[in-house]
């Protein structure tokens, strides 16, 4: 299994509150998006609600078969602006990192075809969806791995 640990770069005090995003200047995020990356192929779907929040899910796929996926929300979680993962094994069993509500990602700024979050980042370029993570390996060591998607 594939282990991915995600780290949080900023305090919660840093948070933006619901009033400083428009959830609906973020459409260009909707739709479906595939690509290679993390050793196989990925998928990540996103729809938005009537209430403006943004809803996902991803998946891994390595030879044939599906690795881990994950459920993501991007909304105001108490009045702060965040993005909401919970991952699940390839049985549906939630990481034992995500029990209770899961992992959020602190959102930090966005503009014109971009958001950023502590630690995670999604970018339009043209046809192309750019997902940065910052992810901590093993031994502690931090690196940034760019997914680049198209839309399927």
């Amino acid at each position: 299994m594939i282990r991915i640990t995600l780290l949080v770069l900023l305090s919660l005090s840093s948070l933006r509150t619901a009033a400083d995003v428009d959830f609906s200047s973020l459409a260009w995020l909707e739709g479906c998006w595939s690509g290679d990356g993390l050793g196989g192929q990925i998928e990540e779907c996103w729809i938005s609600a009537p209430d403006g929040r943004l809803t996902g899910v991803f998946q891994l796929v390595i030879d044939g078969k599906q690795q881990f996926s994950e459920i993501l929300m991007l909304t105001s979680f108490s009045g702060q602006i965040g993005l909401r993962v919970k991952h699940f094994d390839a049985d549906f069993e939630q990481w034992p990192s995500d029990q209770g509500v899961g992992h959020t990602f602190p959102f930090i700024e966005t503009g014109d075809g971009y958001i950023r979050f502590a630690g995670l980042s999604y970018e339009r370029q043209g046809d192309e969806l750019l997902v940065t993570l910052q992810l901590e390996d093993a031994d502690g060591t931090v690196r940034s791995q760019v997914l680049r998607l198209t839309p399927s």
